[in-house]
């Protein structure tokens, strides 16, 4: 186990200039300096919906975004074919993972499918969500398609 007491070694690709000023910093200041960092990392990252959209097999319906992780419901692609099975909406637990190169993708785990969701689509916008609502919450339009006839 190494002294936590001894001053780490600076990895090769950071400026001397820069070691010089981080270096005399106390905890406080180090940690006020952490948090601007991962703040400034996180706003030059790519939004993880977006790399969902990218990465998805499937037609997206819908990304819950949580931070850590998002979930998304999805019809996943048609075995039988190209495009979508729309009979299927599955639920995915989507995170980025780090890789040891510094790189990152992400890891997709399957919930499972849901029943009686998804089944209405709105006319107008086109987003699917749960049937039993008569106003498109995405876009407010009544043009909802809920599958059934009347």
């Amino acid at each position: 186990m190494s002294n936590t007491n001894e001053d780490p070694t600076p990895p090769d690709d950071l400026p001397q200039a820069l070691i010089q000023r981080i270096d005399p910093l106390e905890l406080p200041e180090l940690k006020s300096l952490l948090s601007y960092i991962e703040k400034r990392i996180e706003s030059l990252r790519t939004p993880i919906e977006a790399e969902i959209e990218a990465d998805a097999a499937g037609e997206v319906l819908n990304i819950e975004n949580h931070g850590a992780y998002a979930l998304v419901r999805q019809h996943p692609p048609d075995p039988d074919g190209p495009g979508v099975n729309t009979d299927i909406t599955s639920l995915y637990h989507v995170r980025r993972e780090p890789h040891y190169d510094g790189t990152e993708s992400l890891y997709w785990a399957y919930l499972g499918d849901l029943h009686n969701a998804a089944e209405a689509r709105c006319e107008s916008c086109g987003q699917t969500f749960d049937r039993g609502v008569d106003i498109c919450p995405n876009c407010g339009s009544d043009d909802v398609d809920t599958g059934t006839e009347e």
